[in-house]
């Protein structure tokens, strides 16, 4: 496992073993430090402690911020922002996967600029500034430690989406963080990558970076997926799945993703018991067929990673059928259900769908000829729950 530092849009990504050593490095001047976590991982990880010791080293107070759920909400931000302005905070420190990564923009944002977290979801305001953010990661499905998006769940409207906030300062990536995960999590955050590559690939407007980057990751989660669950305490599947996840998060920075993302967001803000990647693995292999059509060239060089027969002009029903079998040998088989997701929140999810101007417009206008609406979705996603 190779450590290695690069720099993608000023923010240097610190990656592989004792990757956060470097933290030592951005220290300098720097005074007071919010540390945002979520209540568990940060600590179960060894993150949290490794984190402090080094703050302690420079004689830097701290405050910890640890109200951060999972599918959180844009109120936890504001919450956040609040307290950095309070503290006088010279940088906030986000110790977490995407959550609390994406959190911590947002209270970045609201705190330098004013406003709430939902003006900068609805572009109301814009990031002129920001208090700098600095990203230990500890799940490799996001990506948000090398992008600009954050996602949230807007508190007053109870849908969640995303937008661009801003680059983390620095960002670290150590694969022996991300062993405390379950093996749900482990399958959840890798299906967030998944889709990330495809739907990056697929979405009007991808270039040939788009897809080099999306079909490397699209490879190492296939071959190093089925390693990782198999062993939870193997580190090394790890630190490649952390390296697709990565670089996934750089082919959304580059280029979107569209229906299948657009959907799963309003309904995992729904339903915040939904793991954001496992609905993503419940739905994709459902809305592909319409990708597939769409993209069918972007969309087979993906799936080529899991299937080598798949076509252009392949039948959609092959298209379901090949992502269904990878999550399938991989032990996922959850229904929305198995959430306490019903045929009721399903239509209720479409239609808030289509009612948010934002969601709305990347559900119709990202892809190439295909004409959506909420019946052919209600149609395609009945088989889900």
């Amino acid at each position: 496992m190779i450590k290695f530092k690069w720099v993608y849009n000023n923010d240097e990504i610190n990656f592989g073993p004792s990757s956060l050593d470097n933290l030592r490095n951005y220290l300098n001047n720097v005074k007071k430090v919010i540390i945002a976590t979520g209540k568990t991982s940060a600590k179960a990880s060894g993150a949290l402690d490794d984190t402090i010791k080094i703050l302690k080293e420079f004689n830097i107070q701290y405050a910890i911020f640890d109200n951060v759920s999972p599918n959180p909400l844009s109120s936890q931000a504001d919450e956040l922002a609040k307290i950095i302005v309070s503290y006088s905070a010279d940088i906030i420190i986000a110790i977490g996967g995407g959550s609390v990564i994406d959190t911590a923009k947002l209270g970045s944002a609201v705190a330098a600029n004013g406003g709430k977290t939902i003006d900068y979801l609805y572009n109301k305001r814009k990031v002129e500034k920001i208090i700098p953010v600095y990203a230990v990661n500890l799940t490799h499905g996001t990506g948000t430690e090398a992008n600009r998006y954050a996602n949230t769940t807007d508190t007053e409207r109870g849908d969640k989406l995303g937008n661009a906030i801003c680059y983390p300062k620095a960002s670290f990536d150590d694969p022996k963080y991300t062993l405390s995960m379950s093996k749900e999590e482990v399958l959840c955050t890798t299906f967030d990558a998944f889709y990330h590559a495809y739907e990056s690939t697929t979405t009007s407007g991808s270039s040939p970076l788009v897809q080099m980057l999306s079909e490397e990751a699209a490879k190492q989660i296939k071959e190093n997926l089925p390693l990782a669950v198999q062993n939870l305490n193997d580190v090394n599947p790890r630190y490649y799945l952390l390296y697709a996840s990565m670089i996934a998060g750089v082919s959304i920075d580059l280029n979107p993703t569209n229906i299948i993302h657009a959907l799963e967001n309003i309904m995992s803000g729904l339903v915040p018991s939904l793991p954001h990647g496992c609905g993503l693995a419940i739905i994709g292999p459902l809305l592909a067929p319409l990708i597939h059509k769409s993209s069918p060239n972007e969309s087979t060089k993906i799936l080529k990673t899991l299937n080598p027969d798949i076509k252009p002009n392949s039948d959609p029903s092959i298209v379901t059928k090949i992502l269904t079998e990878f999550q399938s040998s991989v032990g996922f088989n959850k229904k929305l259900s198995d959430y306490g997701f019903g045929h009721d929140m399903l239509r209720e999810s479409i239609r808030r769908a289509f009612s948010n101007p934002v969601v709305a417009d990347r559900l119709r206008n990202r892809l190439y000829g295909v004409n959506i609406d909420e019946k052919v979705l209600i149609n395609m996603l009945e088989n889900s729950i």
